[in-house]
């Protein structure tokens, strides 16, 4: 029994350490949103969103666009991620950045549902957008 109790406790052991070292290895690649930490000259275009971001050495910058309407909709006058063609009912569509966290924000007017009244509305695009070894990526 007291075998067992032992080989037990090794086998979680080495399964804890594989799965710290694991999350240690690929840290980078598995970010959730944050782009900003990591690209910089971020633009709007239209839908578009693009950036110069840093591959994985840390140093080279690489351009990459992302068209942001196939993330994010109009959800009765609210931008939401998990939709998309939010630029068909939005209007006056720009960018800015949270004092607070450095995370930049899609800003416009959308349409309600009644198709005439316009709602001022915002989201972060740090929560999904990341940077992947210098390619913008929704996450």
């Amino acid at each position: 029994m007291k075998t067992v109790n032992t080989m037990l406790k090794v086998v979680f052991a080495v399964l804890f350490a594989c799965i710290v070292s694991f999350n240690i290895v690929v840290d980078k690649a598995m970010a959730t949103g944050e782009f900003s930490q990591t690209c910089q000259d971020i633009t709007l275009k239209g839908s578009t969103l693009s950036a110069d971001c840093e591959k994985a050495d840390g140093y080279t910058l690489e351009q990459s666009s992302i068209n942001l309407d196939e993330y994010i909709g109009n959800l009765d006058g609210t931008l939401s991620w998990g939709d998309s063609r939010f630029s068909l009912t939005c209007e006056d569509l720009g960018l800015g950045q949270s004092l607070f966290n450095r995370h930049y924000t899609l800003s416009g007017k959308c349409e309600k549902r009644d198709g005439y009244t316009l709602e001022s509305t915002d989201i972060d695009l740090d929560s999904h957008i990341a940077n992947i070894n210098g390619v913008l990526t929704y996450e």
